[in-house]
């Protein structure tokens, strides 16, 4: 019987130049040793996986608690590492994961003794034809669903450039385009519910920019991309509307968050964490404002959550 195919490496490569790695001079700068070290232990964790490494919440906690660190501090050293290109931002933002050009690219090649590799069309960021020329070894990507985008890339098969001709080229494209054609992003009207909040969520980080005399930095938003993360909040992660626009208001004026949440995307990551800070400060101000702990009576200005009836109504988003 044939043993199974494991995803991850059975070691870790060592002939790494870490610290003399350009896109890691920042963040082992700004976190010294303790940075270091929670590189070396996602490094470990991607290799282990595979080529990549969930990174949604509940694998940031789980990670966290692993290493014993501050989650807040491991959070951090992430985003210097995506920052600087490190890991790549495409495919966080778009799947959450934590992976590079270079992880693939050594993946494949510490994988080339096996009879096949399987790798994700969406997490891609390497040429696999090439890389199966030139670590010989056949090379199938699949889709999210685990169909098969492109049939077995086998290096045995595919050198052939002597025969190959014009017309068989042609051929192999319109082949290649059938099997994976090419997206068309979503358009979205400025009636449309979604549109609406991201320009609501725009307008709100705008207008704190403009205090701070920086508004050109976040002036020119890709706002039907915008609109499409905002969908995503409202339709695949069932939010309710009227919460998302009470979230925006309490966000953009926060101390920290304002500064955090600057596109839908940060939104929707860090979303249950912030409806909790939201909740929980507003219950602390009506605490106050009961006259508990101590009997200090709450400044109005203080007051993080007001009558729902004081926000600024979101157009076409507004309570019913």
């Amino acid at each position: 019987m044939a043993r199974p195919q494991k995803e991850g490496l059975d070691y870790f490569p060592l002939d790494l130049d870490i610290d003399q790695d350009d896109k890691l001079v920042v963040p082992i700068a700004k976190f010294g040793m303790q940075g270091f070290g929670i590189i070396i232990k996602l490094m470990m964790e991607i290799y282990r996986n595979g080529y990549f490494y969930q990174w949604g919440e509940k694998e940031q906690y789980v990670f966290a608690s692993r290493v014993n660190v501050d989650i807040n501090v491991i959070v951090e050293v992430v985003n210097e590492c995506i920052k600087w290109g490190f890991f790549s931002q495409k495919l966080y933002e778009e799947h959450h994961i934590l992976t590079s050009k270079g992880f693939q690219k050594r993946y494949i090649e510490a994988a080339k003794r096996r009879k096949e590799i399987v790798l994700m069309n969406e997490y891609l960021l390497v040429d696999v034809e090439e890389l199966s020329q030139k670590f010989k070894i056949p090379i199938t990507v699949v889709n999210v669903t685990k169909t098969t985008v492109n049939e077995n890339i086998n290096p045995s098969k595919s050198d052939s450039g002597a025969t190959e001709t014009p017309q068989s080229k042609v051929k192999e494209s319109k082949v290649k385009n059938k099997r994976n054609p090419p997206r068309h992003p979503k358009t979205y009207a400025e009636d449309t519910l979604a549109f609406k909040i991201a320009a609501y969520l725009h307008k709100k980080i705008m207008e704190y920019a403009e205090a701070l005399g920086v508004s050109h930095l976040v002036k020119n938003a890709n706002l039907q991309k915008w609109a499409d993360e905002c969908r995503k909040i409202i339709e695949i992660d069932k939010r309710d509307k009227d919460e998302v626009r009470r979230l925006i208001d309490w966000t953009t004026s926060h101390n920290f968050w304002q500064r955090q949440i600057l596109s839908p995307t940060n939104l929707r990551k860090h979303y249950e964490k912030l409806c909790i800070e939201m909740a929980a400060a507003s219950a602390g101000s009506r605490k106050t404002s009961s006259g508990y702990g101590g009997g200090v009576q709450a400044d109005p200005i203080s007051v993080t959550e007001s009558p729902k009836e004081q926000y600024e109504p979101m157009p076409g988003v507004g309570l019913e």
